[in-house]
């Protein structure tokens, strides 16, 4: 039937320009970002198919286009087209099916249908993807040929580092080629690279091999480095016109090449610093305890990263034993048992038995992860504690017999709580079910009474109203409105807060109440029949209290002072002839002097702008201020070298010099100074103002 082949053909094209959108959006991403990534790193062509492929397929499958049925097709075409009927879908259905009606409808549309066109509405984002593809690639083909990103030296805008790509370096005439063969060091595990430009980043300890090749022979070329140490090279021929020279880097800085009397640019040397290992510790917590029915184990989960690898990692313990004078510390090394293959990330799981080390009740463990990476630096975590609770110390009556007690008249309850449970447990196999689940539930009773007590000193006032806050008022009620006490019963409570009824400083507070959830999760063991559990948290309630007891100690230092005795005829005798004016004498410093010599190349520069021209006492000011530029230079030579070799074209060029460089220069001076405003410095204060200022405290503590 040639209704359905038109059919088949509308959803052929319009799948097909679907397909062809996704791939020109697809495109017109992937030419987009490879343009500008180019202009930050070396990205090679296949950035474009690596981006372009796999988006296209997300964008096609996103789409459903491919699942596109024929009756959306003829909904298109009856929508698009009146003179259809909106009977399009006629020509799906099989032939044997119609009826008579239906035929005669098929006959008087089918001439419609072959007049009509493929509908424009299929081609609309087709239409969309090729504009937004062209525009694309003009602007691709803008950054190419503009080089905008380069144009915009942004690092010297902001005195700051960057990781744009460096300026094409200008070589002194006469060098015909140049290579830099740098051999990192043997910690970094890394291969020989080669290099043909100056300006080089390389590893801490890196040996750099310059090789330079001119296209005559020439007298002896030097290397300067940081504008102090001048160094000559060696010849390689006899034409003298192959050069090399070797060098070790262990610090960043600058160098300039000096051939035939000229100097070349400045050229940058970066160092990349060897971190110390970074060790991260997950498990256990810093400050961790072992209660009484845990297992006398830890689990240590340490991460250890690092950038060129790991040599050694150890665990360093030391276990204390005892209290006062008679305690007795044992050192310990635990090896992690792993194999260091150079690896930069490491992830150590490792059970620590307590009791194999030795360790018994009352002991403290303190340890830390010791890690060593492949150039010998040692980098240690922090120290991280363990504790055995000692059940008999806990037990004991030590502490409660001195300084000011809180509650003395509970705290024993909790101890006869502990002594019953375990006589439980071991009483358990010698008595029979039901008198077993009875003493557990009375003990369950004693800890709620005991619990019940507590709650009193942080103002609780019924069983259910501990740890939670007050319902509302009944919402129900029926509200007398001629009583307006009954009407504001609903907004408000008249019985005090439990959380302001107390006496106790926050910090005893929050402790006391996890004392009164630890009796909570003993009494709910007790009364399901399960002591063994419940002891854990008796002791764990025990200890609180325990510590609680002991803040609570009140210490008065029983100590006086005594004036010794003023003899009356020695009494304003003194003689006041020879008492003479102080003299505040002030040096300025060195970071003073710093300071007062960029502001002042900051006013030159500013001058420079209107176009002026320098005077000799100008020239000086900016020479001098170049020398502390040069300085910061050898230091971070990514921040600052940029900024000294503009500031070196402003001396050349004088009132000729360009606004950018101006720009850059000024934008270096005042990072400078704000560094110099950094660094701390001592108070100057005269010498009569101590006893002025001994004067004014006495004058406060004598006021009312």
């Amino acid at each position: 039937m040639a209704g359905k082949r038109y059919i088949n053909k509308v959803r052929t094209l319009w799948i097909s320009s679907w397909l062809l959108s996704s791939i020109l959006i697809a495109a017109s991403i992937a030419v987009l970002n490879f343009f500008v990534w180019s202009e930050f790193a070396q990205v090679s062509f296949w950035w474009i198919p690596g981006i372009l492929i796999p988006l296209a397929i997300g964008l096609i499958l996103r789409s459903g286009i491919l699942n596109l049925s024929l009756n959306e097709v003829t909904r298109l075409l009856n929508q698009s087209y009146p003179q259809l009927e909106e009977s399009s879908d006629l020509f799906l259905k099989a032939e044997n099916t119609l009826n008579t009606l239906e035929k005669l409808q098929i006959r008087k549309i089918e001439a419609e249908l072959s007049t009509v066109e493929t509908p424009a509405s299929i081609y609309r984002r087709l239409k969309i993807s090729a504009l937004i593809f062209f525009a694309s690639l003009i602007i691709s083909l803008i950054l190419n040929k503009f080089d905008l990103l380069n144009r915009i030296d942004i690092t010297q805008i902001a005195g700051k580092s960057s990781d744009l790509p460096e300026l094409k370096e200008t070589l002194l005439p006469g060098i015909e080629s140049v290579s830099l063969k740098i051999s990192p060091p043997a910690y970094t595990k890394k291969s020989s690279r080669t290099q043909k430009q100056f300006s080089a980043r390389v590893e801490e300890g890196s040996v750099i091999s310059w090789e330079i090749e001119t296209n005559q022979p020439v007298n002896t070329p030097e290397f300067i480095f940081n504008d102090k140490q001048s160094i000559s090279l060696r010849a390689l021929n006899k034409q003298r016109t192959r050069w090399a020279f070797n060098k070790r880097i262990d610090s960043s800085g600058f160098y300039q090449m000096k051939l035939e009397g000229k100097l070349s640019d400045f050229y940058k040397l970066e160092t990349i610093k060897d971190q110390p290992a970074v060790i991260r510790i997950i498990s256990p917590a810093q400050y961790s305890s072992i209660d009484i029915g845990e297992p006398k184990k830890t689990a240590l989960n340490v991460q250890i990263n690092d950038d060129y690898g790991i040599e050694d990692a150890f665990i360093s313990a030391t276990i204390s034993r005892g209290k006062g004078e008679g305690v007795q510390f044992k050192d310990q090394k635990i090896s992690l048992s792993a194999s260091f293959d150079s690896e930069r990330q490491y992830q150590f799981k490792k059970t620590l038995n307590l009791e194999a080390m030795g360790m018994a009740p009352g002991d403290e463990l303190y340890f830390f992860i010791n890690v060593k990476d492949n150039r010998k630096q040692e980098s240690r975590s922090d120290v991280y504690i363990i504790t055995i609770q000692d059940t008999v110390q806990l037990m004991s009556m030590d502490g409660m017999l001195s300084g000011v007690n809180l509650v003395p008249e509970y705290f024993r309850s909790q101890r006869q709580i502990i002594i019953d449970t375990e006589k439980l447990i071991k009483e358990k196999h010698q008595t029979n079910e039901t008198e077993f689940k009875n003493r557990s539930n009375n003990l369950g009773i004693d800890q709620k009474l005991l619990r019940l007590r507590y709650g009193k000193f942080l103002g609780e006032e019924t069983d259910e109203e501990i740890g939670e806050e007050h319902d509302d008022h009944t919402e129900n009620e029926a509200i007398d409105f001629g009583n307006a006490e009954k009407m504001l019963d609903g907004y408000a409570h008249k019985h005090d807060i439990a959380e302001d009824a107390t006496f106790f400083e926050p910090e005893l507070k929050a402790q006391l109440k996890a004392t009164l959830a630890e009796m909570w999760k003993a009494e709910l063991r007790l009364r399901t029949y399960k002591p063994e559990e419940a002891l854990t948290f008796e002791y764990k309630a025990l200890r609180l209290l325990k510590d609680l007891q002991q803040k609570s100690r009140v210490y008065v230092a029983k100590t006086a002072f005594k004036a010794p005795q003023i003899k009356a005829e020695k009494r304003l005798s003194g003689e006041l002839d020879k008492i003479i004016r102080p003299l505040n004498e002030r040096k300025s410093d060195k970071s003073e002097n710093r300071e007062r010599s960029l502001k002042k190349a900051t006013a030159v520069l500013a001058r420079l702008k209107n176009g002026d021209r320098l005077s000799s006492e100008e020239s000086t000011v900016l020479q001098d201020s170049g020398t502390l530029l040069a300085e910061k230079a050898s230091a971070k030579p990514a921040e600052f070298l940029s900024a000294l070799t503009a500031l070196r074209r402003i001396m050349n060029t004088g009132s000729k010099a360009k606004l950018t460089d101006i720009l850059s220069v000024e934008a270096a001076y005042q990072k400078m100074i704000r560094d110099e405003m950094k660094v701390p410095q001592a108070k100057n204060i005269g010498p009569g103002s101590a006893l002025s200022k001994e004067y004014f405290n006495n004058l406060n503590r004598s006021r009312p």
